[in-house]
């Protein structure tokens, strides 16, 4: 058996398509992100992305049944505008080597069916909670940031990596000739899933596809979610004062 294999329960009947990918990663948002596409567009699920480079256990479900960690392939057929593959997911490689496999396997994917661009989703943890998440960009040519300036994308970022698929879908497929631009989303980088950084780059992705996004079920988890955050992140601060403090107490007896 394939250490990564794709299990297509429909082959694809898409024309061109942008392919997006997010997958679980800091704040969730790539992952939710995506997944709030493939839900709120009825995008039809066709397949799944399996691997032996994925952590080693199991999703336990209410019945108590178990599967393996998996990531879901759907498709979007769009009468008024570009149609779309999409994968999300539970799970990244655990291993460098696995990384760079699961991504080839999921470029010959992207070959086999055509398709016209990349948009690849994720987070950025900066420690801070901010009442206006941004959304920076990282593209494959000058020509992909110049494409997509005005679509509220902060490009004069000091990010200077990005680890996992969302990086080397950009990276491997550009050297396989393919446009494609990453966005992640603000996050302090404190709880599993960051609804605010989740919706500021969805409704750039809105903007990049024309599309029109219901927003009220993550609207109701912003408000929660903001007020998590603030309170997680002065127990922080509150323990590193602590710690000066203690440091410089050390320092007294010593």
């Amino acid at each position: 058996m394939e250490a990564t294999r794709i299990e297509l329960d429909k082959e694809p009947d898409v024309e061109n398509p942008v392919f997006i990918e997010g997958l679980a990663g800091i704040g969730h948002i790539g992952k939710t992100c995506v997944s709030y596409l493939a839900d709120h567009l009825d995008a039809e699920k066709i397949g799944e992305l399996y691997s032996h480079h994925f952590p080693p256990y199991t999703i336990i479900h209410d019945d108590k049944t178990v599967n393996l960690l998996k990531n879901d392939i759907y498709q979007l057929k769009r009468d008024d505008g570009r149609d779309l593959l999409i994968i999300e997911g539970n799970a990244q490689a655990s291993t460098p080597e696995g990384h760079f496999q699961v991504a080839e396997r999921i470029l010959d994917f992207v070959d086999e069916n055509n398709v016209s661009e990349i948009i690849t989703i994720g987070g950025y943890g900066t420690g801070d909670v901010v009442e206006d998440p941004q959304v920076f960009g990282a593209v494959s040519s000058t020509e992909v940031r110049e494409k997509y300036s005005d679509n509220g994308i902060n490009f004069d970022h000091e990010v200077g990596q990005i680890v996992g698929a969302s990086g080397l879908l950009l990276g491997l497929g550009e050297e396989r000739g393919y446009d494609g631009i990453c966005l992640l989303g603000e996050t302090p980088g404190f709880l599993l899933s960051d609804p605010k950084a989740t919706e500021a780059v969805l409704e750039v992705v809105e903007d990049i596809l024309d599309l029109d996004l219901d927003y009220t079920e993550l609207d109701n988890k912003v408000e929660e979610a903001q007020e998590v955050l603030k309170k997680l992140q002065n127990l922080q601060q509150q323990q590193g004062q602590d710690q000066d403090q203690g440091q410089q107490d050390l320092g007294y007896i010593g």
